[in-house]
């Protein structure tokens, strides 16, 4: 039988004296995690943050206490959980998480002097959460939209849109909960380098009534019926909904969209599709095509003449989709497209993301 798993003691008087803190940072960047878990035989810290398994030992006390210190950890935001016993579990004593596909703790190490994707003394903007009926997928779904500072003080400013999509393993609130895009924009604009903006986040799974995704048995073939679904959705509810509600700049050199994985594949295909809505087109480490028939099925209406048109595309080095993007780089180049593709270091994690975020931010809509 698996030990009971994160077993909360508490004592009279003070119901939290017994709960351990965790996890805690340490000013030198080492960061300590607990956890109770009585009986338990081996309890492991996995995630980013403990590249690899790191195994936690029991307390002295013999109260059920584990804990471990790793690190120095590089400042960031990092996700972890614990394995008890071969059980997947979260922290219980840290409200930061990351959901959808696979829930993860966060913990955030901060840099000095503050990152970009900190929240720090500069005016902020706000973030709205909306929630909205889509006719195409006779569903309920939902999308977080961010105001720039000073967006409520002058109601006859418009402001220009871009449209922010999450990958695979996350959902509308991956973009915020992970990848700070509110932070990012907010210490940009008060540095004077990024222009206010208002920025749209929907969900990016999505799949049309009367289609069962678990019967999917092709990969493939249910991520191409979800983005046409995700597609039929954004264009006919997300659109309106924003345009309706928010005072935006018209014409496509003040639209942008953008993505991340199958964001990104989604944001390519979106935008080089639609070069009447968006001149500003974005993809980090995209779930592009892997060849030419592929690419010409999904950029079907894609013309490569089309004036106007910035395309920015990143990817890390040691990202498992890297050889798709450098296919997908000279796809454009053999038809002659002008786009900027930029490889760093780094894989298929949100540190690499929220770096494109600050570097594309600060050149678009200038």
């Amino acid at each position: 039988m698996p030990a009971l798993i994160a077993q909360l003691h508490s004592a009279p008087g003070n119901p939290d004296a017994d709960f351990p803190k965790s996890p805690e940072v340490h000013a030198d960047g080492r960061v300590t995690f607990r956890v109770i878990a009585p009986g338990a035989e081996k309890v492991l810290l996995k995630g980013a943050v403990a590249a690899g398994e790191n195994a936690l030992a029991p307390a002295a006390d013999d109260k059920g206490l584990w804990e471990i210190t790793v690190g120095p950890v590089e400042p960031g935001l990092h996700d972890y959980w614990f394995d008890i016993d071969g059980v997947y579990t979260l922290d219980p004593h840290n409200r930061a998480f990351k959901a959808w596909r696979r829930s993860a703790n966060l913990v955030e190490v901060p840099a000095d002097p503050p990152a970009a994707w900190q929240l720090t003394a500069v005016p902020h903007g706000t973030l709205h959460r909306h929630a909205y009926h889509s006719v195409p997928l006779q569903t309920e779904r939902e999308c977080f939209v961010y105001t720039p500072p000073g967006y409520e003080d002058d109601p006859a400013r418009r402001y220009p849109v871009l449209f922010l999509l999450h990958g695979s393993g996350d959902d509308a609130s991956g973009w915020t909960a992970v990848g700070r895009a509110h932070c990012i924009a907010d210490n940009l604009i008060a540095a004077g380098v990024a222009e206010p903006l208002v920025i749209v986040m929907p969900h990016g799974h999505a799949h049309r009534p009367g289609v069962d995704p678990d019967a999917i048995e092709d990969r493939a073939e249910w991520y191409r019926e979800n983005d046409a679904a995700m597609a039929d959705d954004f264009f006919r509810s997300v659109v309106p909904l924003v345009e309706k509600t928010y005072r935006l700049q018209d014409g496509p050199d003040r639209a942008a969209i953008a993505g991340l994985s199958m964001g990104g594949g989604q944001s390519l295909r979106i935008g080089l599709n639609h070069p009447e809505k968006f001149a500003w087109v974005a993809g980090f480490s995209s779930a592009v095509p892997a060849d030419e028939k592929a690419a010409a099925e999904q950029y079907a209406a894609f013309d490569p003449r089309a004036a106007r048109r910035r395309i920015w595309i990143g990817c890390g080095r040691s990202d498992f989709l890297l050889d798709r993007n450098d296919f997908f780089h000279g796809w454009l180049d053999a038809k002659s497209v002008p786009h900027e593709y930029v490889l760093t270091e780094g894989g298929h994690a949100w540190p690499v993301w929220r770096g494109y975020l600050e570097i594309w931010l600060r050149g678009l809509f200038r």
